[in-house]
């Protein structure tokens, strides 16, 4: 078992960089000892969390990043900064062309102060100096480029040169028309006669964007001591960084571009860029969504960024779950970037306020609940040695409000739970690790743009199945997968390896296959055509062909309860987004290890949709596939996509399902059809598991049962009994620790309470877990491992008699077997 300890350096500390996001909008007055006093207020609130890292960073929201693109050498030059709130730029919004709109930008306070150059240099020396004189930390500032409109007015993008907010392709300028346009990164600039730092007899005519920001960057960042540049909102990505839509496909069609030429597009940005700014460190924020999903729709060749090190970090988890509540997207998205690394580490952000706009997300969306801390922070990447890798980086956006505030009380609430997040990190595996074929998704649709819709499914699905409760919250690379060592992949044996099926050849349909015959468990996704596939799974192509449309759907799984009708179980699949039509049936219906647990029928035609197969000869092992469909509709340009109606099944949910077969009983209770489902997380720590999610709807109670029996939980009482799932009502955001597991035929109400550590004569114990009401009870115990290879464990009855342990040890548990009444578990 892995007993890693979460740290990232020998220096002890478990974070390499804290980054504190800060606006303009604290200092309203320019005299020195008041900047002074701003910085110093902000890093001493700050520093419970700067304290975890080796060094901290400052990402300074000055503007847009139209105060690089006017730089021209001379300090005592005014610059438009972002002293708003409310959308500035305000033609280019289609939803506030009312002048009167109060959501249109206003000034913050009453007589902002006027920024010069040398004031913002001031700034910035200010705040490295006093943290490392203060705090006795080494601080880097870095400045964002925002492609978007919304946050300072800027006659450059949208005046002088507008032309670069147009984006061209395959000869001819396209556009989703959605609600104001960004500047596109590959775009050209007109002739220009102003001067500018790095162009200061003008810009000549069809000067690459890439080129001119690259040569400004490379005077203004050092001039005014910002040591890194921060690409934000989907900046030298996409175009089109708002919506699931893109250059590829438009919400009704795809393939809609080349893959070749619309990645080539955006890689001549970064090679311009890179040329003419070498050596600065760039970050970015990324897009909203997740890696196959931005290659489906805009071909985004991360993959190559990462290989030529323009990269340091992926993008961060996207800070859009807050404003929508999609925590699977934002999941889906964050695994899929760190799956693998351009570098060592990797960071996560936290989205606490909002210097711009009137929402400050912890007090107005989160509630003051820390449901996209430990959501986030459940989550671990494996890396080459089998160990798992927690963020590296963590990113607060921002400390101030939109009035310039420092809020205390934000930094008091939020500190602590990102301290806990990180001293209880995942040190193995979840109960479901995603197999993420970073390498491969790039190489299916520059191989083939017409693979696009089956990439566009296979994030997308995953995406849907996580807002359903399924607890995928590991990651791993194919490409570190593959370069792991016999010994690093042992350290897999306890997780369900989750596989999508699209990119599997021949010789990687052989690596499962020996996992799944050797005692392992894999859960597939996806269509299945491959022969060897088809034979793992005792399937084969059904003779009617594919089948799409409307079908009804059978299912054999136990669902989640919903008190009144449910109604018909039925399917809308669309092919062209849903990795093509269903088309397989069972190979030998005889076989007893095969297991079906979904099928689709149409006009009397019947396609498999979910099973999972084991065989005696297997060890135990035990393969699981659900096809999956989407559950979207055609619609016009969104954020978002749009949903079926509810009378078609999202089949999604059936990856939570088909984890029954694999002794995983995670249902739901629900008062209607239209509850939402609640979010569930497993991580392993010291040998435990950790329950953590949240429920949108907190009226939706949890059905637990685990191999192991039913999950205890410190301070709660659960009815178990009769071989069922115990019935919890949980927290609207939980995170509980589970130690405990409970089999028993009869019914009681069962609890488990921490107590206090009594004295003992082999040592002072540190916990104690006291398990009551116990009938002829099997009971599983996993304590933490440096304690059961110790043998640091007492275990007493309820009349204080000592039970003897010796012999009950089964790897890396204890399992005592016809307990009545009350036990108390120490070590």
């Amino acid at each position: 078992m892995n007993k890693v300890t979460q740290k990232t350096s020998g220096s002890g500390k478990q974070l390499k960089r804290a980054t504190l996001e800060m606006s303009l909008k604290p200092f309203k007055s320019l005299e020195q000892s008041a900047i002074e006093e701003v910085c110093m207020e902000a890093l001493r609130q700050w520093q419970p969390l700067i304290g975890m890292a080796e060094s901290a960073s400052l990402l300074l929201w000055v503007s847009d990043g139209s105060e690089i693109l006017t730089w021209n050498d001379q300090y005592e030059d005014e610059f438009e900064w972002a002293r708003y709130i409310g959308f500035a730029n305000e033609e280019m919004f289609s939803h506030v062309q009312d002048k009167s709109d109060p959501h249109i930008a206003r000034l913050y306070t009453e007589n902002p102060v006027r920024f010069t150059y040398g004031d913002l240099r001031r700034v910035v020396d200010s705040f490295k100096r006093i943290a490392e004189e203060q705090f006795g930390v080494h601080l880097e500032v870095g400045i964002p480029f925002d492609a978007g409109p919304e946050f300072a007015y800027s006659d450059f993008k949208y005046k002088d040169h507008p032309e670069i907010n147009r984006a061209e392709l395959g000869g001819t300028y396209v556009s989703l028309k959605a609600d104001y346009t960004v500047v596109c990164s590959w775009s050209k600039l007109n002739a220009d006669s102003s001067a500018y730092a790095a162009y200061p007899g003008g810009i000549p005519e069809g000067t690459p964007f890439g080129e001119f920001l690259g040569r400004q960057c490379a005077s203004f960042l050092p001039a005014i001591g910002f040591d890194y540049i921060w690409f934000s909102n989907g900046f030298a990505l996409s175009y089109f960084p708002w919506t699931y839509l893109g250059a590829n496909y438009n919400g009704t069609d795809l393939p809609l571009a080349d893959y070749s030429e619309v990645s080539s597009k955006i890689m001549s940005f970064w090679d311009l860029f890179k040329r003419e700014c070498p050596g600065v460190r760039t970050e970015v924020r990324g897009t909203n969504y997740g890696t196959g999903m931005d290659l489906a729709k805009d071909y985004i060749p991360l993959l190559e960024l990462y290989e030529k090190k323009y990269l340091d970090f992926p993008p961060p988890n996207s800070p859009w779950g807050a404003l929508n509540y999609d925590f699977g997207l934002e999941l889906t998205g964050y695994m899929s970037r760190i799956a693998e690394l351009p570098g060592e580490t990797y960071p996560y952000r936290f989205y606490v306020n909002d210097p711009w706009f009137w929402q400050n997300p912890w007090w107005d969306y989160y509630d003051r609940e820390p449901h996209d801390i430990y959501g986030p922070l459940s989550v671990a990447r494996v890396n080459v040695g089998g160990a798992l890798q927690m963020p590296g980086i963590v990113e607060i956006l921002t400390i101030d409000t939109e009035k310039g505030e420092l809020w205390g009380d934000g930094p008091a609430e939020v500190i602590p739970h990102i301290q806990k997040a990180f001293r209880e990190a995942p040190d193995e595996p979840g109960l479901v690790t995603w197999l993420y074929p970073f390498r491969e998704l790039h190489e299916t649709v520059q191989g083939d743009n017409e693979a696009s819709g089956r990439v566009f499914f296979h994030d997308w699905f995953v995406r849907c199945a996580i807002n359903h409760g399924f607890p995928v919250n590991t990651v791993l690379g194919t490409d570190t997968f593959r370069a792991m060592s016999a010994e690093a992949r042992r350290k897999l044996n306890g997780t369900i390896l989750f596989v999508s099926s699209m990119w599997l050849d021949d010789e990687r349909i052989a690596e499962l296959a020996d996992i799944v015959q050797g005692g392992g468990k894999v859960l597939l996704y996806g269509d299945v055509r491959q022969p060897g596939l088809l034979e793992l799974l005792n399937l084969q192509t059904a003779e009617g062909g594919g089948l799409e449309g409307d079908l009804a759907l059978e299912l054999s799984f136990e669902e989640d309860q919903v008190y009144g009708d449910r109604g018909e179980r039925k399917l809308r699949h669309r092919a062209d987004i849903g990795d093509g039509t269903l088309g397989v049936a069972l190979r030998n219906k005889e076989e007893a290890g095969t297991r079906i647990g979904a099928v689709a029928a149409q006009d009397g035609e019947e396609r498999i949709f979910a099973l999972s197969r084991s065989l005696p000869e297997w060890k135990g092992g035990r393969i699981g596939w659900v096809r999956g469909s989407l559950p979207f509709v055609k619609a016009g340009v969104t954020h978002l996509p749009v949903g079926q109606d509810s009378e078609w099944m999202d089949t999604s949910i059936l990856l939570r399902y088909m984890l029954q077969d694999f002794g995983l009983s995670l249902q739901q209770v629900k008062q209607d059809s239209e509850s939402q489902s609640a979010l569930l997380f497993v991580s392993r720590h010291q040998n435990g598991f950790i329950m953590t999610g949240c429920k949108q709807d907190s009226s939706v109670q949890l059905k637990l049962r685990f191999p192991d029996g039913v999950p205890l939980f410190p301070g709660q009482t659960v009815v178990l009994g009769d071989g069922e799932a115990g019935l919890y009502s949980l927290d609207r955001t939980f995170r509980d620790e589970c130690r405990v597991f409970v089999n028993q035929r009869e019914r009681s109400r069962v609890s488990c309470r921490e107590n206090q550590p009594t004295p003992s004569k082999m040592k002072r114990m540190v916990r104690t877990f006291s398990i009551s009401n116990l009938l002829d009870a099997e009971v599983t115990i996993y304590p933490p491992l440096e304690m059961l290879e110790s043998g640091a464990i007492e275990i007493k009855r309820g009349d204080s008699s000592i039970l003897d342990w010796s012999g009950l040890q089964e790897d890396n548990r204890l399992l005592l077997v016809g307990i009545t009444g009350t036990i108390h578990v120490s070590w």
